[in-house]
């Protein structure tokens, strides 16, 4: 990330998992191609390096970036090799990806590059929590009722999400049981 922000920016996804599990706060994965993938390179300069995305989810978000550069030695060993095993674990087929996950690392939404700059993607991202809003209460909702009123609102919770199949079935799979 640029320079100014590169404090904001956390590259360990354990240490980020801790500080959102401490802070109560959703961790804002992005999984980018720092010096190849020209999209990622445009959320950066378009977006990310701007005071104003970091103004909006300063206290909204642990921020994790796990870059995947053809310069190796723009990463550390340790840093390749856990962004290798959390890119298979959450599936990644395309950069930029970005996922909003909760502190436990579960997934909730899922975005990438847009246009239109820092405020538009902040109140983007802010339509994102409210899907994990939205998850949360039906599996609160599911764990009050029993049945066909328990499955209902876990289908509730798993349709709110913007994620494909594959990440729900990845993440979810209790729940999947559980209807």
């Amino acid at each position: 990330k640029t320079a100014n922000l590169a404090a904001e920016w956390s590259t360990d996804y354990e240490a980020g998992l801790k500080q959102a599990r401490e802070t109560h706060r959703p961790i804002l994965l992005d999984f980018t191609g720092s010096d190849w993938c020209g999209w990622c390179i445009k959320l950066d300069k378009e977006v990310f390096a701007h005071e104003a995305f970091k103004t909006g989810v300063k206290d909204k978000f642990v921020l994790v970036s796990l870059d995947y550069p053809r310069e190796k030695s723009k990463v550390s060993e340790a840093i390749a090799a856990q962004n290798a095993t959390l890119k298979d674990t959450y599936a990644i087929r395309g950069y930029p990806t970005i996922l909003l996950t909760d502190e436990q690392g579960k997934p909730f939404a899922k975005t990438g590059y847009r246009p239109d700059g820092p405020e538009t993607y902040v109140k983007h991202l802010d339509e994102l929590l409210a899907v994990r809003e939205k998850r949360d209460a039906s599996f609160a909702e599911s764990a009050r009722t029993t049945g066909i009123d328990k499955a209902k609102a876990l289908v509730r919770a798993l349709e709110s999400m913007y994620l494909d199949e594959d990440m729900v079935s990845r993440f979810y799979s209790e729940e999947i049981k559980a209807i």
